[in-house]
């Protein structure tokens, strides 16, 4: 198998993997075994996202190119915490986290930011 190919796989399984983390973290992890309650859902909420960055990286990197590989991982880090923002805000304002969640939502705002930034800006 070649690179390309593999990191091709690895792009699928992790998309499936993260989306299915993102949208229904408890239904993915039930065919396992495992219950989650409401507020462990946001921590595999936010493994999604990770994860799902990871899918971007993978993508970028099948090429080989290190500018279109750098420029993946800029994405990566925006959506990874452009989608944590939105989780620890949902679960903050609605309690599943304590007034310290708002921090959280802060530090990834910025970092989603900081990212956006970076990835989409013109050089």
């Amino acid at each position: 198998m070649k690179l390309n190919s593999f990191l091709m796989l690895a792009t699928i399984v992790a998309a499936v993997f993260g989306l299915a983390f993102l949208f229904a973290p408890s239904q993915l992890v039930a065919m396992y075994g495992v219950t989650l309650t409401p507020a462990t859902e946001v921590i595999g909420r936010i493994a999604g996202s990770v994860i799902l960055g990871f899918a971007i990286v993978f993508w970028g990197a099948r090429n080989g190119d290190g500018a279109e590989t750098f420029k993946a991982v800029l994405l990566a880090g925006f959506i990874a915490n452009a989608l944590d923002c939105g989780i620890l805000l949902h679960a903050t304002a609605t309690g599943l986290l304590n007034g310290l969640g708002w921090l959280q939502v802060l530090i990834n705002g910025a970092l989603a930011t900081g990212f956006g930034y970076f990835a989409f800006r013109k050089p």
